[in-house]
């Protein structure tokens, strides 16, 4: 089945330090790689996860999200009609996918990617991505280029311009990924970005995966909470990326 248009199709991680990056992932999510001169990619349940790269810029250490687009070739006309910018022109991989990477009106970075018919991404599932979502101080912009761009139904959840405005965008009626306005929250000095979270249940919860993340090196930003969505905790890798665990079998903060 292919992937859907607006869906998670890909994440990968750019950094300096690549195999510190890989041990960690295994120790914590258990990860198995496909290591290649330029590129890991990362298994789960025999399915392709994540990917880490060794980039040729100062790119920032940081994850990337990749939403399946159809067709990244015609996107880029619609980003830069829409007010986004290209960073990264559409580029093909050995295994028949294209990617490009953009910029949207709010300044956060976001890959789009085009997957073949065949192509599989693992989720939803223990080490795997579950959920992301944009954090931005400027909803207003991000979200009708993110509905124009890749066809999301989007519900605001709270009220535009409170202390919790969240949209949740939809496809084919599935949550998919949501947008948080930030604007009281965010640090001056962080821009906005989008923000992934992994699955940990059900052999390692989050309380686990947390203490586990620091005897792996890592650090805890935030700790364990519960919220309706699953019991949560915010991490900072080994190389610097941030990212949210969860386990979604603990849904206790209702």
């Amino acid at each position: 089945m292919a992937i859907a248009v607006g869906a998670p199709a890909w994440v990968d991680l750019a950094t300096h330090d690549v195999a510190d990056a890989r041990d960690f992932y295994t120790g914590l999510l258990g990860w198995h790689w496909i290591q290649r001169p330029d590129y890991n990619i990362a298994l789960k349940e025999h399915k392709p996860v994540a990917g880490l790269l060794l980039p040729e810029t100062d790119t920032p250490t940081a994850w990337t999200l990749y939403l399946e687009c159809g067709s990244a070739r015609r996107a880029v006309e619609r980003i830069r009609a829409l007010g986004g910018k290209v960073l990264v022109p559409p580029t093909e991989t050995p295994a028949d996918e294209t990617f490009l990477v953009a910029e949207d009106p709010s300044g956060a970075t976001i890959g789009l990617w085009e997957a073949p018919p065949n192509g599989t991404f693992g989720r939803d599932h223990a080490g795997m991505l579950c959920w992301a979502e944009l954090h931005t101080r400027d909803g207003s912009s991000a979200d009708p280029f993110y509905a124009e761009l890749l066809g999301y139904r989007q519900e605001q959840i709270g009220e535009p311009g409170d202390s919790f405005d969240y949209t949740v965008w939809y496809v084919d009626d599935l949550p998919t990924v949501g947008r948080f306005e930030t604007s009281s929250a965010l640090p001056e000095d962080v821009p906005a970005h989008w923000q992934l979270y992994f699955q940990v249940n059900p052999d390692n919860d989050t309380d686990a995966a947390a203490a586990k993340a620091v005897e792996l090196g890592g650090k805890v930003l935030r700790e364990p909470s519960d919220s309706p969505y699953g019991r949560l905790a915010l991490l900072q890798d080994v190389v610097g990326a941030t990212f949210f665990i969860m386990d979604t079998a603990q849904r206790t903060g209702e």
